[in-house]
């Protein structure tokens, strides 16, 4: 079970995954905050730095890297099917919001990239599966 703190850091670090308002956690002030993503390029986990416009506080925001275990393939697919039907699938790890990412293909098939950002797990997937061709 987690920790208020744990829960407060999680639901900030989702804000700030998707672009929703920060306000400064400082007592007494409560101002919007200037998010900036500061993560590296080929990075699997999203690092934050939020700063409020009133005082200028500044927050590290950022996920926790577990890759292990990896997601099993009903995950893969649930989250898949939660996509399908225009809802945000999530980590059933973490529950954060699942990044599609398209990949490119020559065989002009559907190829995408599962992201979550939090704990770093990522699959690859075809569209659609094998098992759905039958």
């Amino acid at each position: 079970m987690k920790s208020e703190q744990e829960r407060e850091t999680h639901r900030r670090f989702v804000q700030a995954l998707q672009h929703e308002h920060l306000t400064c956690t400082k007592p007494g002030c409560g101002g919007p905050m200037q998010v900036t993503d500061l993560t590296p390029h080929l990075a699997r986990v999203k690092t934050y730095e939020a700063e409020c416009t009133r005082c200028h506080t500044k927050e590290q925001i950022a996920g926790k890297e577990q890759a292990t275990p990896p997601w099993d393939v009903a995950s893969i697919t649930m989250m898949a099917e939660v996509h399908l039907l225009h809802d945000q699938p999530s980590c059933p790890f973490d529950d954060i919001p699942i990044t599609f990412t398209s990949l490119p293909n020559p065989r002009r098939k559907a190829r995408y990239r599962l992201s979550c950002f939090y704990c770093g797990r990522h699959a690859e997937m075809n569209w659609p599966p094998p098992e759905a061709k039958r």
